[in-house]
């Protein structure tokens, strides 16, 4: 058992000391820890199906500027935990993980707090010209933190626990254990309706129930319904795409607005005039001439530091003292020793944006400027840092809607279906995939924004391209999410009615109309409530009551 807690305990620390982001990127969902503590606690298929099923009320709880509505790596691992612990149902994980993950908020606001304070000592060892210091404080202090907040607790829980957690389960009266996977069977649709309230462009609502009822009539595995989702989404986006093809060939006498951006002084600027290559960087200096230049093996290298660039993600300047560590290595190859802890100075200000996939180009494009700069251009460091706050709320917008709200959501909806189908390459695959596509992503736009300059998020910008793309992707996001309130919101009505000689099933009644229709009025419940700017913490304790009164009172229960 103390290996067990030792190794649970560990990935509890790294699941939020993001130290390096292709190792613990996904040691914030469920769907994976929830196999990994499994396997650690020796009981795989338990894991993952617990963390399968927490999982789908988080499908559409989706972190944005440093804001965390839940905290999901809490539930996942500690609820995970708990569960084998107690030897519980899977169903009644979600009961348990709703809990930690409201604990949870508070031990990511002592993290994010306390990591201010390398903040400013990694601010005072620049002044004394002390750049070795800024690694030792974006790693150490912040993993010390990490082990107290979410090692300790983790490693108590699994080491302690298995008593108390086994006594508590048999404390729980039956009625009240069925009432609570009655819980769990509703919960679900809090993701799902999440998702849509997300997703959810009046225009594209169809897709949601052509995914919901070719799923409950037909009765379509989900990895059908995403081929088939997947293929009509790109005969739009080949359509769309046409069209405005069309549409700008025919003259037209509109004036077209253009782009702009904020400049340093406030005042705004064309964008393509702003952001121009060669625009006060390089006037008289070709990149040709560069006396320092930078490497492709220099590139790689940085862009490998970038991904620590949350490892002490602070609520102060949130990913400014990782960035200012990635930097370390391009600025010792492009600037004398007595010139690197002042040019690092700059990167010490507030900055935040989607660190993996969309927002590296903001820093393919900071190396491109150092260069110039390090080369003799005119590029002053308020003209780095103005172009890098300019971009860092578009790269964001871009990134963690294509990346949180359509591409986790389509993998996280068909892992965790085939993890509930006791097939353990659910969580493989989506671990697998998603991160091949997000930092396959992520360093292309990297590279592209150090190649291309500044122009390069406003030529993607301008081109039209991403609402196109996001459509295409929503379409195929809304299906699978149709497919999913069709069959994980797993809740029927045991009401028998009996008329003269003959009984009269609800549930009988309801498939005639539409199978799986309660799930679907649940869930469409659930979202209007949201809708309608119901808090998501008022919905899930509603959930609790709503689900445990119907499962006393015999109108709900589990399928």
């Amino acid at each position: 058992m103390f290996l067990s807690a030792l190794l649970v305990a560990t990935l509890a620390t790294i699941s939020q000391w993001w130290f390096f982001a292709p190792v613990t990127r996904c040691l914030t969902y469920p769907l994976t820890t929830g196999l990994l503590v499994g396997l650690f606690m020796g009981n795989p298929m338990l894991g993952m199906l617990s963390g399968a099923t927490i999982q789908l009320v988080y499908l559409g709880w989706i972190n944005t500027g440093g804001v965390m509505p839940s905290n999901t790596m809490v539930a996942g691992i500690f609820g995970t935990a708990l569960t084998i612990l107690s030897g519980a149902s899977p169903t009644l994980a979600v009961t348990f993980a709703v809990p930690f993950s409201l604990i949870g908020l508070l031990m990511v606001e002592i993290y994010q707090s306390v990591n201010s304070f390398w903040v400013h000592r990694a601010d005072a060892e620049l002044a004394r010209g002390n750049v070795k210091a800024i690694r030792f404080l974006n790693y150490v202090p912040s993993l010390i933190v990490a082990i107290i907040v979410y090692g300790i607790p983790a490693f108590c829980l699994v080491f302690f626990g298995r008593g108390w957690a086994q006594g508590m389960l048999n404390m729980i009266p039956k009625s009240l254990t069925t009432a609570l996977e009655v819980v769990g069977a509703l919960m679900p649709a809090l993701g799902i309706a999440m998702l849509l309230n997300y997703l959810g462009k009046k225009s594209l609502i169809p897709y949601f129930f052509i995914g919901f009822f070719l799923t409950a009539y037909l009765k379509l595995q989900i990895m059908a319904i995403a081929i088939f989702a997947g293929l009509l989404a790109y005969l739009l986006y080949i359509n769309q795409k046409a069209n405005a093809t069309k549409k700008d060939a025919e003259p037209t006498d509109k004036k077209v607005r253009r782009l702009t951006l904020q400049n340093r002084t406030g005042k705004q600027e064309n964008a393509s005039a702003a952001l121009e290559p060669g625009t006060n960087i390089a006037q008289n200096i070709s990149p040709l001439n560069y006396q320092i230049k930078l490497t492709h093996s220099d590139l790689v290298k940085t862009w490998l530091w970038e991904q620590s660039d949350e490892a002490a993600y602070n609520y102060e300047r949130l990913q400014a003292l990782g960035l200012t560590n990635m930097m370390i290595y391009p600025i010792k190859k492009l600037y004398p020793k007595e010139r690197q802890a002042d040019e690092l100075k700059k990167y010490m200000v507030f900055f935040n944006t989607e660190p993996h996939m969309v927002g590296p180009v903001i820093h393919g494009i900071a190396l491109s400027m150092e260069e110039a700069r390090a080369n003799g251009a005119e590029v002053s460091a308020e003209d780095i840092n103005g172009v890098r706050t300019g971009l860092m709320g578009p790269a964001a917008g871009i990134g963690d809607t294509v990346q949180q709200g359509i591409i986790f959501p389509i993998l996280a909806s068909i892992g965790a279906t085939m993890a509930l189908d006791h097939n353990y390459f659910g969580p493989i695959m989506f671990t697998v995939v998603f991160e091949l596509i997000i930092y396959a992503i992520g360093y292309w736009m990297f590279m592209y924004g150090y190649k291309k300059g500044k122009e390069s998020v406003v030529s993607i910008l301008k081109s039209g391209l991403l609402d196109k793309v996001t459509n295409a992707f929503s379409i195929v996001g809304l299906m699978v999410v149709g497919t999913m309130a069709a069959t994980r919101v797993t809740i029927k009505t045991p009401l028998i009615w009996h008329v003269g000689q003959s009984v009269i099933k609800l549930q009988a009644l309801f498939n005639q109309l539409a199978p799986s229709l309660i799930p679907l009025l649940a869930t469409l419940l659930v979202w209007w409530l949201l809708r309608k700017k119901v808090n998501a913490s008022i919905i899930v304790v509603g959930i609790f009551i709503v689900g445990i009164l119907c499962s006393y009172l015999g109108i709900l229960a589990v399928i």
